[in-house]
Parts: C-alpha cells; structure tokens; sequence
C-alpha cells in the first residue's frame, strides 16, 4: 500500500474515533451537541466583570477541553505545526543551503511540518502505543528507506510530503511496570536534539544531528527504569533510518541514562552493526554522549559529543567522524509581558574521510572534510503553544563547502555561509 493510500486510511480511522468520542457525550446536556454547549459556555463567559462567580465556568470549559483531547479507549491527540523562512546571503544558484538536512530552502517560506499524535498510555493491561505521522518538507527529508534497497526517493513511499516518523507498540509487564518492551519504527534515542522543530532549542539542526546519528530506527527494544536516578535499553534493530533491511546482518542500539542528582543527567547511547547496502562485512558503530546541566531555574547547558567509525568502505579502510556541540539555553518567564527566551550554540564536526559531510560540489568523498558553526536564536512565546523564533547562524568549513551564485555558467563555492531564519510553530 503506499503512503498516500495507507494515509487516507489512516485518516478515515481516525475521524470514525473522533466522531465517537463526541458522540459519547454530545446530548450529555439539555440534548446540546458538544458545539453548542461549548458556544453557549462562550457567551456566559462574556458577561460583565464580577456579575457573577466564573469558577464553575472555567472548571466546565477545562472538562471539555480535556473530553476533545482524551479520546475514547484511553486515546490522546496532540501534534504541532512549523512553518518558516530562511536566507542564505550566499544566494546558491540551486536555491538549497549547503549542508542543512531539513532547513535547505533558501529565500522562500516552508511548511516545515504538521505533524498528527496519536497515543495511548499504557492501560491496567500494560499496552500502549505511539503513532506519529508528519507532513511537509522535514517528512520529504527524513530520508527514510522503506524498500529496503538502502537509498531514498526510488518508491513513492519515499517521494512525498508525508511519513510515518514513528508508529510502535509497548508492553509493560505485569508486576514489573518499569521493565517496557517496544516494537516498531521510532525515533533514535541518540543526540541531544529531536526531529520536531519545536522541542529544540535552535530553529536549525546541528551538523551533529544531520549527518552523526540517525534518526529513525524500525526493530525492538527492552527498557527498564531503576527508579528516577538511572534507565537502561537495548535493542535490536534493521540499522540508520531503514524500514526494510537492506542487508541480513542486524544492529544494536542501547541507551544508559544516570540523573545522579534533579539539575544534572547523563545519557550514554550507541549503536553498531552493518549499515552499508547488501554488504554483511562492514560494520559501523556510534557512541554519543550527551549531558544536560541545569544550575538554575529556567537555564539549561547541553553538551554532546558523538564519534563514529565505519569499517571496510572504499577509500582506504576505515573511516571515522567526530562531533562536539554545546548549547546554552536561558528562559526569562517574567521579565517582559511575554515569554522571551534565548539559545546559543557552537559546534565542531571533523570528517576523517569525507563520507559523512555532503559537498555540494561531490568531490569531498575520500577526502578530509571538517567544518564549524555558531548559531544564536531568539523566541517570543505569543500565546500557549505558540511560539515565534528567529536566528542568525554563520558555518565554516576546512574547505570550499558552501554553494553560491553562479559565476558565468560555473557553479561556485566558498567556505563560509551566513543565514537568518525565521520561524512560527504551535503545539496542541
């Protein structure tokens, strides 16, 4: 079934859910539908100030709030969406800046992604499950391969604005609800940010996030909690960003997360196992290491560092890549009328080889590539759930890296790259 197809299927679930929890309760009242309650709550809320007590009011429009949201059967809906605008001073004749794996569009505003929730906690059975299905620009550049053949963009299913970034179940045991197994397609648990754009701190992605780590995993894992100070998983999965495995060795994913105490954690990932397209002999392994530090109320420092090496590949043997990130995240809740908030970041990514960072011009492969960047972002939280950021970023590379105008009919680079961006996003 392809993706557009399983979608309309999808949806069509969804909406026959959504109609039943409504139905549930719609002539709970009076024979009012859900609506009509809701509008004629609105109207009592706009009477005149001290008229009356609006307490029960507000309890009432909080129990319909939660009734939309909470589902039937235990079912929660969220999602988000982003939408944004980059410029790249570069002006690259081919409209893509250089080295970004989903903010790529220069000068031109982009749905970044909508992206639907829906979830059910583990119930008194120990079952539950995540779905996340996006659409827009970051799901056409995920780079998932649902075919197995170990590329992205042959099939339809990895053509389109939609993906099925995670759809797992889990299972927690009887007696032991701590111990979790979980099966299916998910995100990885390696790097210190996240494929949503909202629930990271900068609106671009590190170099480390787009070309260290994968983002995906399709497989199963095995997870225990040992109360709040330490976690442990392991698992066995197809490999980097595969549906389908695209040789017939498998790979092990494992994450050991330490909160020695609340202001600071620990988390230790890898992963190893074949990655390279029906070839069994080499085998890559990533070790990331990231610790969140927050001293005070509102400031967080996050810190990352990911190497990984792959062996057997051809240019020359073995190859490695080295990744360090920091960011420095301060909120100021009530210093203004709204929200504000700033991030910094600064990062180092050295590409032994050449075979992790892109090059626009292709002849980076084989060769050594590494390059640096300093981003600072800036957000105003408008309204709950919505939240306006705009950034300022500068990369550099050892080498000619960055695309930029054509010259006469010859494409041409440079090693620097200068952009701003701005983006809106909201949460429900």
């Amino acid at each position: 079934m392809t993706k557009s197809r399983w979608f309309l299927t999808y949806a069509a679930v969804m909406a026959g859910v959504a109609s039943l929890a409504v139905a549930t309760d719609a002539r709970a009242e009076g024979g009012l539908t859900l609506e009509e309650r809701l509008e004629r709550l609105e109207r009592k809320g706009e009477q005149p100030a001290g008229c009356c007590d609006t307490s029960a009011l507000q309890h009432r429009l909080d129990r319909i709030e939660a009734h939309i949201k909470n589902l039937p059967f235990g079912l929660k809906l969220g999602g988000g969406i982003a939408t944004s605008y980059k410029y790249d001073f570069n002006d690259p004749d081919s409209k893509r800046i250089s080295l970004r794996s989903f903010d790529q569009d220069h000068n031109s505003f982009v749905l970044d992604l909508f992206q639907l929730q829906i979830a059910r906690a583990p119930g008194d059975d120990g079952v539950g499950f995540v779905t996340k299905v996006d659409f827009g620009k970051l799901a056409e550049r995920l780079g998932t391969d649902w075919d197995g053949d170990g590329t992205s963009g042959n099939v339809a299913e990895e053509q389109n604005s939609v993906d099925l970034q995670e759809a797992y179940l889990t299972y927690n045991f009887p007696g032991l609800p701590a111990l979790q197994l979980k099966a299916g397609k998910f995100a990885t648990p390696i790097g210190a940010e996240v494929i949503e754009p909202w629930a990271n701190p900068n609106v671009s992605r590190s170099l480390a996030f787009s070309w260290a780590a994968p983002f995906t995993h399709a497989g199963a894992t095995l997870s225990y909690a040992f109360g709040t100070q330490a976690s442990l998983m392991l698992g066995v999965v197809n490999g980097w960003d595969n549906v389908v495995d695209s040789n017939d060795g498998k790979s092990l994913v494992g994450s050991l997360g330490l909160t020695p105490v609340e202001s600071l954690t620990f988390l230790i990932n890898g992963t190893y196992g074949a990655e390279q397209p029906d070839r069994g002999d080499s085998k890559r392994g990533l070790l990331d290491l990231v610790a969140t530090i927050k001293p005070v109320e509102n400031f967080a420092a996050i810190l990352n560092y990911d190497y990984g090496n792959e062996s057997d590949l051809d240019v020359g043997g073995d190859t490695e890549w080295n990744a360090f990130s920091g960011i420095l995240a301060y909120d100021l809740v009530d210093a203004l009328p709204v929200p504000v908030g700033v991030a910094l970041r600064g990062e180092y990514f050295d590409d032994s080889d050449g075979t992790r960072l892109p090059t626009p011009n292709g002849g980076g492969f084989g060769n050594h590539q590494s390059a640096w960047e300093v981003t600072t972002t800036f957000k105003v939280v408008l309204a709950e759930g919505l939240m306006f950021r705009t950034e300022y970023r500068y990369d550099k590379g050892q080498h000619q890296l960055y695309e930029k105008s054509l010259v006469g009919d010859v494409d041409d680079y440079q090693n620097d790259q200068h952009t701003v961006a701005a983006e809106l996003s909201y949460v429900f």
